[in-house]
């Protein structure tokens, strides 16, 4: 592991992710890998997916902590918008879970306070008001677990 910027890094083994959009190509072995990103639209150790970029930390930290160190990085907690994009996170995040920005009130909404209307959320408990993100899908835990996080941000 190496500690950069406040934040930890490591090499973290994913199947390889290869995309042509706007003739701009990313080829990774690892999310925080030596491997570096092509195409010059994402920063360092954030990944392209569509007209997207993705941070995957690997520190782990509260859910308003996590969505603080979005904030400072000019992103959001992850707003997933459909089952496609979902399924191809999924495929990334292997069996760990991530804070994503999703909270419930009354009903579940994103940070930015639309309604999530795509999927369910796994829930076991009322107190559970914060959502994550697995392979199995969506699902709430406390707020205050110290768990990884996935920040989201348009490309440049």
């Amino acid at each position: 592991m190496e500690r950069r910027d406040s934040a930890i890094y490591s090499t973290v083994e994913l199947p390889t992710v290869v995309e042509a959009q706007d003739d701009c190509r990313l080829q990774r072995k690892g999310l925080h890998g030596s491997t570096r990103a092509s195409c010059p639209s994402c920063p360092d150790f954030w990944v392209k997916y569509g007209n997207h970029c993705y941070y995957f930390s690997v520190e782990k930290k509260d859910w308003n902590s996590s969505l603080e160190f979005c904030t400072a990085s000019d992103a959001h907690l992850l707003r997933l918008m459909d089952n496609q994009e979902m399924s191809h996170i999924q495929h990334l995040i292997n069996k760990d879970y991530y804070w994503i920005g999703l909270r419930k009130n009354s009903s579940w909404r994103w940070e930015d306070g639309s309604a999530l209307n795509f999927s369910r959320v796994s829930s076991n408990s009322f107190v559970q008001r914060c959502g994550v993100i697995n392979v199995h899908g969506l699902q709430s835990s406390s707020c205050e677990v110290p768990l990884q996080w996935i920040c989201k941000k348009l490309r440049l």
